[in-house]
């Protein structure tokens, strides 16, 4: 690696970085969620998501899985039931509790912005071998089992990254 050419961890970092911020942006869900026929606000994309690979949840443990508060959350159930992309049932374990899942209609439009979310990744890679990609989709798998970044409340990972005295940087050996 030439003496000035940014660190490896450095380029990743401004760049998961990017895509994060981007791929989260109320414009950037909202023309997926126009492309794949879905009509919500842009800030519920993200709840048809999580409910959609996680299953029902209690609107609290939501909140903490998307990083958001109690009453953001709320609202945004609010327009995702008067939408229909919602139902609320009584949690089995506490009768005073509501669990939030996806309706029929919300599960179509989450299988909606996840084949639109495939798409997406196929033009991305178009120009990548099968295997490359293959390889490529491991290696960020890794990365974020590595981060110990988590999307679901319980899991026993947390959200804070941990480090891995094993492999150490150079920088951390000095």
């Amino acid at each position: 690696m030439p003496a000035d050419a940014p660190a490896p961890e450095n380029v990743l970092l401004q760049a998961l970085t990017l895509l994060v911020a981007r791929w989260s942006s109320p414009n950037v869900q909202r023309a997926v969620a126009q492309s794949a026929g879905v009509t919500v606000d842009a800030a519920d994309v993200s709840a048809l998501y999580v409910l959609g690979l996680h299953g029902p949840l209690r609107a609290g443990d939501l909140a903490e899985a998307m990083h958001i508060s109690r009453p953001t959350v709320s609202k945004q159930l609010s327009r995702l039931e008067r939408a229909g992309m919602i139902r609320r049932e009584s949690d089995p374990v506490d009768g005073r509790a509501t669990i939030v899942g996806l309706s029929a209609e919300g599960a179509a439009a989450h299988r909606r912005l996840l084949a639109q979310g495939i798409r997406m990744m196929r033009h991305a890679l178009r120009d990548t071998s099968r295997d490359d990609a293959a390889a490529l989709a491991a290696q960020v798998a890794e990365l974020v089992a590595r981060l110990g970044v988590t999307d679901f409340p319980g899991d026993s990972a947390g959200d804070t990254p941990r480090p891995h005295p094993e492999r150490r940087s150079e920088e951390d050996q000095s």
